[in-house]
């Protein structure tokens, strides 16, 4: 998943697309006809577009239906069974043509499909097309769980995203960990500065955070007015306490001038909260545990690291 949506919209030259063909004179033709289009990369075999797409999610694939090692329509399939690809369209490449084969391709999770020999034309607007259907798509979802003032993901998102997360440290064992952060004494800086000032303070806030947290599969949510939260798949306590470290003296290094607080400029209080394997929390349960950890770094002074009641920092 991505940390953020970009505010600029795409275009299909900013698209890419990802060849699959285990010949690779196949791969150079189609390479050669869609250069001038949109960005393109060339992968011989199914098992390594499936490594390719967990790397550098594609807008768009072209899929060989006959590979030696798996054909195209079991990588197909295994794309639309993962949650993270399941969305990218997929055109297979095939010189099948009778109604049984081409059945099986839209069984497979095919969007469409193109016979062989290709024809350069037919290609270029499939391909255009096509991402220009997945080019709106992804504008609707920014629109849809992106917050329009911080980039930050917003509650919406939260819901989807963090089932799956419990899901996945349950079948693999790997913890996953939540920072919550709230802005010190916020509403006093709305009341002395204004809530144009405030609009800017939490921008920010909410770029400074989404730069650190440097890996894809990390997310940033606007959880409520000045409350953030950080979701880090596969951390551990030792991590998601170094992160929240980072974030704190960051978010105090951009030294935003505060006179009502009692430390003179911006600050924040963090709390934090690791689910295991073995934790029998439900999602509720987790979104307390973290709330509660912020509650008690309010209490005990703001500008601090609390986890489940136990002060860090």
């Amino acid at each position: 998943m991505l940390k953020s949506f970009s505010h600029r919209s795409r275009e299909v030259s900013d698209a890419w697309v990802l060849i699959v063909d285990d010949e690779p004179i196949n791969c150079l033709v189609l390479e050669e006809i869609l250069a001038d289009i949109c960005h393109v990369q060339a992968v011989n075999s199914g098992v390594e577009a499936m490594d390719a797409c967990i790397k550098n999610k594609p807008d768009l694939i072209l899929m060989d239906v006959m590979m030696s090692d798996q054909n195209g329509l079991e990588t197909c399939r295994q794309l639309k069974a993962d949650p993270e690809l399941m969305d990218i369209p997929v055109i297979f490449v095939t010189s099948l043509t009778n109604d049984f084969d081409q059945e099986e391709c839209w069984n497979a999770g095919g969007t469409d499909f193109v016979t062989k020999p290709v024809n350069a034309t037919t290609v270029r607007n499939r391909v255009k097309t096509h991402l220009t259907y997945k080019l709106q798509t992804d504008m609707l979802m920014h629109f849809t769980y992106v917050d329009g003032l911080t980039g930050a993901y917003n509650r919406r998102f939260l819901d989807a995203a963090l089932p799956p997360c419990c899901k996945q440290a349950r079948r693999t064992g790997s913890p996953f960990s939540l920072i919550m952060f709230d802005i010190d004494y916020f509403k006093k800086f709305n009341d002395r500065y204004g809530h144009l000032n405030g609009d800017d303070c939490l921008k920010q806030i909410s770029s400074t955070s989404i730069a650190i947290l440097k890996r894809p599969t990390d997310m940033f949510v606007r959880y409520g007015g000045e409350e953030f939260l950080c979701i880090l798949p596969d951390t551990d306590e030792k991590g998601v306490k170094h992160l929240a470290d980072e974030l704190q003296q960051a978010i105090s290094a951009l030294n935003i001038t505060h006179e009502d607080s009692s430390f003179g400029h911006v600050t924040v209080s963090i709390g934090i909260f690791t689910f295991h394997q073995s934790n029998s929390y439900d999602i509720p349960s987790i979104l307390k545990s973290v709330d509660a950890a912020l509650y008690q770094a309010k209490r005990s002074g703001r500008n601090r690291i609390c986890v489940a009641g136990q002060e860090l920092a």
